[in-house]
């Protein structure tokens, strides 16, 4: 069994991949980061991130002092890959239906 990835990794995992969650976090992290367990410094590595920080996994590493691995096992774990941050269950459904 694998060991259990922390949700600050999850977060940086995901916005690795994804774009608009990326510019989500950078404008609103407060609400983005709602439901994830971050401590403090975690908050604030994520209120320093840049476009500039996800050039390479190395300045990413740098920029929140997780290392390499669990940046790789972050961006491949399946929560990263297939859920966008400040998503719900049920959130895809109530807004096809024009419920927001």
């Amino acid at each position: 069994m694998s060991a259990r990835v922390q949700d600050f990794a999850l977060i940086i995992g995901h916005v690795w991949r994804c774009n608009s969650c990326r510019e989500e976090l950078f404008e609103k992290p407060e609400i983005v980061w709602m439901g994830y367990k971050l401590n403090e410094d975690q908050k604030m590595r994520i209120r320093g991130l840049t476009d500039d920080s996800f050039a390479s996994i190395m300045r990413l590493a740098q920029a929140t002092g997780l290392d390499n691995k669990e940046i790789e096992a972050a961006i491949e774990h399946p929560r990263a890959r297939l859920r966008h941050l400040g998503s719900v269950k049920g959130d895809y459904y109530q807004r096809q239906n024009g419920n927001s």
